[in-house]
């Protein structure tokens, strides 16, 4: 086998995983690696697919960011996973700041649907949900913002007894 079928079928197995979801650099190097692709023909690759736009670390991180606060994830975790993924920090960063998220309302959305309107008993209650939040990428400040602290109203409770 020459270089150029190598080159061939490294593209199209690229393109391949391009097609299903966008990937970061550091993932589809790491795929490509796996397959068996020497580590100068995937820099090379790498290079033309961000030459053609075909593969950008931005694109991934906007597309990241969007799906997993959809899921009920905050920016901590969406954050850790991103580097975790080799996104620079700056790119990271700036796909949270022009994320178009309510992080408040995401992090009352996602304690809605775990918990709904049940009310907290005890402070483990409470531990237990803030620790799940706090999993889930939300900051200590937004979980006491969103759900209170125990022994203070929620503002669940207090939307509750409006009604």
């Amino acid at each position: 086998m020459n270089d150029d079928d190598s080159a061939g079928r490294a593209r199209h197995s690229a393109l391949r995983l391009l097609a299903r979801r966008e990937h970061s650099q550091y993932e589809l190097r790491r795929k490509l690696k796996a397959r068996g692709y020497g580590e100068g023909l995937v820099d090379e690759l790498l290079t033309e697919l961000v030459t053609e736009r075909l593969l950008s670390d931005t694109r991934y991180a906007e597309a990241m960011v969007t799906h997993r606060a959809s899921r009920g994830y905050g920016p901590l975790r969406i954050c850790m996973e991103l580097r975790d993924r080799g996104v620079a920090e700056r790119i990271v960063d700036k796909a949270l700041q022009e994320a178009e998220v309510d992080w408040d309302e995401r992090l009352r959305h996602t304690y809605d649907r775990k918990y709904g309107e049940m009310a907290v008993e005890s402070f483990k209650t409470w531990a237990s949900r803030a620790q799940f939040l706090k999993n889930r990428g939300f900051s200590v400040d937004a979980i006491r913002r969103v759900i209170g602290d125990h022994g203070a109203p929620t503002p669940n409770a207090r939307r509750a007894t409006k009604a």
